[in-house]
């Protein structure tokens, strides 16, 4: 049995027609019909009924062409395997990245990664933590940055750092003299929360409050940092929030200011586990660290202690 008989086969199973199986095949009518009846003999059993120039396939020929899609599946998967390593020899990296690192961290990773692979094509995909995960365990992307969760399957993080939350206060804002602000200068302060989710939960800041016996007033909440700053910008309320984002919206009028006891959360690189990274997802991996090196989050100056990515 032949690749070629099997294809002959196939054509003629989806087009229906001896005429359309040697189109699609871009070969002669009879060459078709030659490698339908040589599948045949090989097979031991007839795939086609022939009635009136009409052709049929027998109930073996319909078994046989179910397993035939399964293998074609698997072909069209190694194709698509091999456009991806095409892909990586030729210059192309996906990154995957949660909002909050979009407009800052990412960008300025992307300039130091340029500067040594310029002729490089990178697509960032900006999705939730959820979607980055399935999207680590499909193998559609070489590596992301987000969220620091326990034991994931098909995803390997790598540590990249603990950021301390600032505060973030209106235009304005009565509290704005104060260089590091603590909860119980915001009682009864109108307050935009952080929701869950997936496995992404915000609880620590809301348990924060409570133990120190502290009542904000909660005016909205939302799962995006850039959309809680933006409210805040226009006075809505008070948050606390990851801060990569902090000087973008210092720059708008946002009032940035430490906040303690501290709120710690940590982020890491991913990558899929069971994908061979390449040299170009390690390469950006460094780029990121570099930039968080170079350039740490507003009163997080505590990252530019961390180890300098490798030369």
């Amino acid at each position: 049995m032949r690749l070629r008989q099997v294809e002959a086969f196939r054509a003629t199973m989806l087009t229906g027609t001896i005429t359309g199986a040697s189109k699609l095949l871009m070969i002669t009518q009879p060459s078709a019909s030659r490698l339908i009846s040589d599948l045949e003999a090989n097979l031991g059993f007839s795939l086609f009924e022939r009635s009136k120039g009409r052709l049929q396939p027998t109930p073996e020929g319909v078994k046989f062409f179910q397993e035939v899609e399964r293998a074609f599946a698997g072909m069209d998967r190694l194709e698509r395997v091999a456009a991806q390593i095409r892909e990586e020899r030729t210059g192309h990296l996906t990154v995957h990245c949660a909002p909050a690192m979009s407009t800052n961290l990412i960008p300025g990773a992307l300039r130091l990664f340029e500067e040594k692979r310029p002729s490089v094509k990178v697509t960032i995909e900006v999705r939730s933590p959820v979607t980055i995960f399935e999207a680590l365990q499909a193998h559609s992307t070489d590596v992301a940055v987000s969220n620091s969760y326990a034991e994931l399957p098909g995803i390997e993080q790598e540590p990249l750092v603990s950021t301390d939350f600032v505060c973030a206060l209106p235009p304005g804002h009565r509290l704005a003299e104060k260089e590091t602000i603590t909860p119980e200068d915001l009682d009864g302060e109108p307050y935009i929360g952080l929701s869950p989710e997936g496995p992404l939960n915000w609880n620590t800041i809301d348990q924060m409050f409570e133990d120190h016996k502290v009542s904000v007033d909660t005016r909205m909440s939302t799962q995006r940092a850039h959309t809680a700053y933006a409210a805040i910008a226009e006075g809505i309320g008070f948050s606390i929030l990851e801060p990569f984002s902090a000087r973008e919206w210092a720059n708008n009028g946002v009032i940035i200011r430490k906040f303690r006891p501290r709120i710690q959360f940590s982020f890491s690189l991913c990558y899929p586990r069971h994908k061979v990274r390449s040299q170009l997802a390690q390469e950006f991996g460094q780029a990121i660290k570099q930039h968080l090196f170079l350039h740490p989050p507003m009163f997080n100056e505590h990252i530019a202690n961390l180890e300098a990515a490798d030369d």
